[in-house]
């Protein structure tokens, strides 16, 4: 079976956009669109696999190598000759612009009197077009404590789970056409990430267009996080305006990057933890965060869960509480930094903002990590453990096997023993190197909630769309014990 391009995406916005600038310059480009795949669409794929791109991701694997701290080994240059030596120094045009504004010149000077492809010159132009958009980040607050929330979910049904999904892959397509086909969610929730920047076109392209392709009639509601890549191209990116065209033939767009989503039974919140992790010099360390506005909406959400339950339906009046992010509470690779430098096993800004509110929460969902992780119970001190943790990240990226690295040193609260643990035989398969891609199945059955993992070859194609695979766990969650007295909720 065929392997998925060897794609590589660079978390940092310098790289990420661009990415976006060879990928959109070799889509529109005269000559060497006509170079690309036939049949590869527009999606990452298109051009994951181009000599152009390979040699710009070999340059900035090593500009990258010689900018970390402490300075990492060079990878082996790549054997393409001239293009190489441009595809570098176009790359170092790029870097410099966002991180060392005083050597731009200097490089562009080399650029222009050498030899190199026009090409690449196209690639420079669209890449700085992109970069001025970023001198402000779009964001979004609520005027009434009661915006944003949707009473939109089935009491009973199926909703989907997918984290990291917006690459345009045939195999991010073909994971979709197997939830459509097994599954027939009534909601698809996708936990951030439209790949390389969250530009305008990748939104159209890699996510609107490849969920019109897989349910052409009768579709899902829709709805997508604030994710990291979503906010490399600032005020260009394409966000805002997607969300508010999702789920337009019911007249039910998403309202905002956080938002709320209820039945009578249970709510999903939505934040929007992509907004504060945009700054190219915190790229390894960032602790991600929400505005107070955002805490206190979420909090007030939660405090009143049984707003609009219908008690015909729901006598006891109680909702649950699920919360979804793009970024991690915890987790056993490291959610960013401390102050001094170590890396941190749970985010404690996440953490610290929602904690009054834990026994409330019955479970928390999130992406960024491209795996799957079904932790075992988590805490953040003695007496003080965390809801349910599971990262749902591995919907389409690529990752290889050799890609896995130990797990890193960790600072963990004195209340456990070491790094977050996942649950035994819940691990990935593999297949030819790389790993599976995965996703999660909630049904709502009234009170009752249970969500099962499925995995899924990371070759599959949508003409070749195999049976799931299930991961031997399945989480049931319950609400929790919630009374009401005197307008303050109180947890049983």
């Amino acid at each position: 079976m065929a392997t998925p391009p060897g794609l590589s995406t660079f978390r940092d916005p310098a790289f990420s956009l661009w990415q976006s600038a060879i990928h959109s310059t070799l889509k529109n480009h005269p000559v060497h669109s006509k170079s690309l795949p036939a049949g590869s669409g527009a999606g990452i794929a298109a051009t994951a696999d181009h000599h152009y791109m390979l040699a710009a991701v070999g340059a900035m694997e090593e500009i990258q190598a010689q900018h970390s701290d402490p300075p990492r080994v060079a990878v082996a240059p790549m054997s393409l000759g001239t293009m190489s030596e441009c595809a570098k120094l176009a790359s170092q045009i790029a870097w410099a612009e966002l991180f060392d504004r005083t050597k731009v010149a200097g490089l562009k000077s080399q650029f222009n009197f050498g030899r190199c492809d026009l090409f690449w010159s196209e690639c420079i132009a669209v890449y700085e077009a992109f970069l001025a958009s970023r001198t402000a980040q779009p964001y979004r607050v609520h005027a009434n404590i009661n915006d944003f929330v949707l009473p939109c979910l089935p009491d009973t049904g199926k909703i989907a789970i997918v984290g990291d999904w917006g690459t345009g892959m045939s195999d991010a397509a073909a994971l979709l056409q197997q939830i459509a086909t097994y599954f027939q969610p009534q909601v698809l929730i996708h936990l951030g990430d439209v790949y390389y920047a969250g530009l305008p076109a990748e939104d159209e392209s890699h996510f609107v267009s490849v969920i019109d392709q897989v349910w052409p009639q009768n579709p899902p509601l829709v709805f997508t996080l604030d994710g990291n890549h979503d906010r490399y191209a600032g005020d260009a990116c394409g966000y805002y305006d997607m969300i508010a065209k999702l789920n337009r033939s019911v007249n039910l767009p998403q309202p905002n990057s956080y938002f709320g989503l209820r039945n009578n039974f249970w709510q999903f919140l939505a934040m929007d933890t992509g907004y504060h992790d945009t700054d190219p010099f915190t790229v390894s360390s960032n602790l991600t965060y929400l505005e107070q506005t955002e805490i206190d909406w979420h909090l007030d959400k939660i405090r009143n869960h049984a707003a609009g339950v219908d008690l015909s339906v729901n006598p006891r009046g109680a909702r649950g509480t699920v919360v979804l992010s793009h970024h991690q509470l915890f987790s056993a690779i490291g959610v960013g930094a401390n102050n001094a430098g170590d890396l941190l096993a749970i985010n404690p800004k996440l953490a610290e903002a929602l904690a009054p509110v834990f026994p409330s929460i019955a479970c928390w969902l999130w992406g960024h990590e491209h795996d799957l992780c079904i932790y075992q119970p988590y805490s953040m001190g003695f007496d003080q453990p965390l809801p349910i943790g599971r990262c749902i990240g591995a919907s389409a990226v690529p990752v290889y096997t050799s890609q896995k690295l130990p797990v890193p040193k960790l600072v963990t609260p004195p209340s456990e023993p070491g790094p977050p643990q996942l649950i035994p035989n819940t691990r990935l398969g593999a297949n030819n190197g790389i790993f599976n891609h995965a996703y999660a199945i909630m049904t709502l059955q009234n009170a009752d909630l249970a969500i099962d993992y499925y995995q899924i070859d990371s070759a599959a194609t949508p003409a070749s769309v195999p049976a799931p695979i299930a991961i031997p766990h399945r989480d049931k969650l319950t609400i929790p014990a919630i009374t009401r007295a005197a307008g303050q909720t109180r947890v049983l």
